[in-house]
């Protein structure tokens, strides 16, 4: 009896041992497979920025430049074409102003404008200047041209810029304006008294602050009676005392001629100062020249 408990305790004994080495945990490493992402740099594709817009999708606007032989330098040229230019095939009449840099935009929003409501034909402007940032070098060299070297800048307008314009533009030769304010002005005035209507039918002078010592040219002007077909708008600022004044002094003379061949229209304009005269002189001045053209 003994002996078969003894039996029976190891045979617990071995069954035992046993289940326990079976629960044993067996650890095993196991390799790990770590997923690695791939970072790729994708270009982004960005929409081109548009186009700058026009300053008037009716009104197409070019800007040049050109160099000049006679001045020596190189001229900013802004151009506005008609809103009818690319449907057309008829010449324009044609516009040039000084400090066109200036000028040229409020002149040709002002005559596409008028020309809209019919009261004048459409015109090409060109501005002429020179393009450049600084305001006293800007003027240091307008002073040149429309002051200090009129007779050489005149000759740039009648043998390289006109020629210029009208074979690249169908512009009209036989409808050329001149147009400035201020020392612009003198120059138109200036231009007029010097032969230049043999290139320039129209001569705009707005605001003319040395308009009486023009008398001096007179003289030039009647010995070119040939040449002096041409119409003259001239003005003043009525609060730009010192301009009323030489403008009156230079009609006061000019009256006295009695030009043949020349027509021409005074206006001192009111509760207008030297600068603020300007668009209504230029604005007016188109008005007269087309009606005195029967345009």
């Amino acid at each position: 009896m003994f002996r078969r408990s003894l039996l029976v305790v190891v045979l617990l004994l071995a069954v035992f041992a046993v289940s326990c080495q079976t629960a044993e945990t067996e650890v095993v490493e196991v390799p790990v497979e770590v997923e690695v992402t791939r970072i790729v740099e994708v270009p982004v594709e960005v929409e081109p920025a548009a186009a700058a817009p026009g300053l008037s999708p009716m009104m197409p606007v070019e800007f040049d430049t050109f160099n000049s032989s006679i001045m020596g330098r190189d001229y900013a040229l802004t151009v506005a074409l008609p809103m009818s230019y690319g449907m057309t095939e008829v010449d324009y009449p044609v516009i040039y102003v000084t400090d066109g840099d200036i000028y040229a935009i409020p002149l040709a929003s002002a005559t596409s404008q008028m020309a809209f409501g019919q009261e004048v034909p459409e015109f090409i402007i060109v501005g002429v200047d020179y393009g450049v940032a600084d305001p006293m070098q800007w003027l240091g060299l307008r002073e040149e041209d429309m002051a200090g070297n009129r007779e050489q800048y005149q000759k740039f307008f009648a043998e390289e810029l006109v020629p210029y314009i009208e074979n690249i533009y169908r512009a009209n030769p036989d409808m050329r304006t001149l147009a400035g304010h201020s020392s612009g002005g003198d120059f138109a005035l200036y231009s007029l008294l010097n032969g230049g209507a043999a290139t320039f039918d129209n001569f705009i002078a707005s605001a003319p602050s040395t308009a009486a010592s023009m008398t001096d040219y007179l003289d030039n002007f009647a010995a070119n009676q040939g040449q002096t077909a041409a119409n003259l708008y001239l003005s003043a600022g009525e609060l730009d005392e010192e301009t009323v004044t030489s403008v009156e002094a230079f009609n006061g003379a000019l009256s006295e001629m009695n030009f043949e061949g020349l027509a021409y229209e005074l206006q001192i304009l009111d509760n207008e100062t030297h600068l603020s005269s300007r668009p209504r002189a230029f604005n007016n001045a188109v008005r007269w020249i087309v009606a005195n053209e029967g345009l």
